[in-house]
C-alpha cells in the first residue's frame, strides 16, 4: 500500500502480508515475505517498479502489467514531457529468449480496449458479483461522489489518500 492509512483496509480484505511503501522498503519486505519469489506479480506502476517486479518472479512466474501510474503527474495538469520520455526509455523491454530461459512470462492489458468486447466484461463482472454475494470475495470500501463532482473525485484519487474504490453516481 502507498500509505499507513491503507494497511488496515488491506488486512480487513484478507491480505496475509501488507507492505507499506511509505514506511518500509518495498523490495526488501517483498523478499522477506517470499524469499523464493512470487508466482504472480501485478504491476500498475510502470517504469518505477517493472524491473524489480520481474526480478521477484519465481519460476514459472507471471508478471501482469495493467498500468503506468508512475508516468502520470500526481496532481493533474499537463504532463512533464521530459519525464515521460525518460520513463519511456527506462521501461524494460522483455526478450522472448530470456523469458523462455527464466521460465517466466509477461502479460499486459488495458481494459479500455475491451469496451468493444462487452460480453467479456459482462461475463467477468457477473462472476465477480456472484463471488461477492457468495462471500468468496469481499468488496473494498466504496466512496461515492455525485456525477457533477467528478473534478473533486479526481482530485481525491490523485491525492493518494483514498482507500478502496471511488464511484461516480448520478
Amino acid at each position: 500500500v502507498g500509505g499507513t492509512h491503507k494497511v488496515e483496509a488491506a488486512r480487513a480484505l484478507g491480505a496475509d502480508v501488507v507492505i507499506d511503501k511509505s514506511s518500509e522498503d518495498l523490495w526488501k519486505a517483498a523478499e522477506a515475505a517470499s524469499p523464493k519469489g512470487y508466482e504472480v506479480v501485478l504491476d500498475a506502476n510502470g517504469p518505477s517498479t517493472l524491473r524489480d517486479s520481474y526480478r521477484h518472479l519465481a519460476s514459472p512466474g507471471k508478471l501482469v502489467i495493467y498500468g503506468f501510474h508512475s508516468m502520470l503527474p500526481r496532481t493533474g495538469g499537463r504532463p512533464n514531457y521530459a519525464k515521460l520520455a525518460w520513463d519511456w526509455m527506462r521501461t524494460p523491454r522483455f526478450d522472448p529468449l530470456t523469458l523462455t530461459n527464466d521460465n517466466t512470462s509477461v502479460l499486459a492489458f488495458n481494459l479500455s480496449y475491451l469496451f468493444e468486447q462487452r460480453f467479456v466484461l459482462e461475463d467477468s463482472m457477473a462472476k465477480l458479483l456472484a463471488w461477492v454475494e457468495e462471500g468468496k470475495l469481499v468488496s473494498p470500501q466504496v466512496t461515492k461522489f455525485p456525477l457533477d463532482s467528478v473534478a473533486e473525485a479526481h482530485k481525491a484519487l490523485e491525492s493518494g489518500t483514498t482507500v478502496g474504490k471511488l464511484v461516480l453516481v448520478p
